[in-house]
């Protein structure tokens, strides 16, 4: 046996496996705070709102014994359908609006901007420093009785009263929520259009592909993956928004989340608060799941039809 596996055998093993070993436990060492931030932050208040959502109520606090009557009354609750589906309608407006509208300005940014890219791109960023309860009430006075669209309609001869459904509508909260979510929609389509360099598109161009197939056929389907994570992230933050569906909703853009909220501070009902929180989430979930199925679908759809 030669001197080296002399010893490895008894020193129990060799200077590169310990440094292997070693090596191992870094990245677990590393992902440490990561970790203890989740704990903390998201499983432990999930935890509570669990088991919150099977006590009994007992005005603004929970006791004994344990049910799932907040969850037959969140489920049956006819008013809740009717939030829900707000919640959704909203959800779903704000995020295909800002896809719409954020795909073209980051292929703008990505391949035509040149060199205002980088003042595009600091305005972009300047916006979502603004704090979100000065852009609610700036949109309350651009499309109130007396705000900018309804004054300039009318002295324009345009229409002879205020438009009523600008303001207080399920209208006014999509557009705030596109206006607020749309900087980061925007980044996160810039960003992920960085594979897809200009020699792909003008190779598509030299195949004989105009700017609808080129879309179709090449931008939309790299772009699929950032396009549904966009989706989600706006769909799930606009459709459990409370804030602005308070400002701007009224009586017509109530949403999911204000009755949440209302159940926990004004109400005082915390089972039924919690219940409908977890079922939300459970809802979220769901779509997640179904929209990460259909992609991978898509995908192993792509390649059978390749091979």
């Amino acid at each position: 046996m030669s001197p080296p596996a002399v010893l490895a055998e008894e020193g129990g093993g060799s200077e590169p496996d310990d440094a292997r070993r070693r090596g191992h436990g870094k990245p677990l060492v590393a992902a440490l705070p990561a970790v203890v931030w989740m704990v903390v932050f998201f499983v432990v208040p999930l935890g509570v709102f669990a088991v919150y959502s099977v006590m009994t109520n007992a005005l603004y606090d929970v006791k004994l014994p344990f049910t799932l009557a907040a969850y037959r009354s969140a489920i049956t609750s006819s008013l809740n359908r009717v939030l829900a589906w707000n919640s959704i309608t909203v959800g779903v407006a704000t995020a295909v609006t800002t896809l719409v509208v954020g795909l073209p300005v980051a292929y703008w940014l990505r391949f035509v901007a040149g060199r205002s890219r980088i003042a595009v791109l600091f305005l972009i960023t300047s916006s979502m420093f603004a704090s979100y309860l000065v852009r609610i009430y700036a949109w309350r006075t651009i499309l109130g009785s007396r705000g900018v669209v309804n004054s300039g309609l009318q002295r324009a001869g345009i229409i002879d009263e205020p438009l009523g459904f600008l303001l207080y509508s399920r209208f006014a909260v999509t557009l705030a929520l596109v206006h607020i979510f749309l900087p980061y929609v925007v980044l996160v389509l810039f960003a992920a259009m960085a594979p897809l360099g200009r020699g792909l598109l003008e190779a598509g161009q030299d195949l004989g592909a105009g700017s609808t197939l080129l879309w179709r056929r090449v931008i939309l389907p790299i772009m699929a993956a950032p396009a549904f994570s966009a989706f989600v992230f706006v769909f799930i933050l606009a459709s459990a928004d409370y804030v602005t569906p308070q400002f701007l909703g009224g009586t017509s853009g109530v949403t999911l989340g204000v009755q949440i909220q209302s159940n926990f501070i004004t109400v005082g009902n915390w089972p039924i608060a919690a219940a409908t929180s977890i079922l939300m989430l459970l809802s979220f979930l769901l779509v997640y799941v179904v929209g990460a199925g259909l992609l991978r679908w898509r995908r192993l759809t792509d390649l059978r039809m390749q091979t």
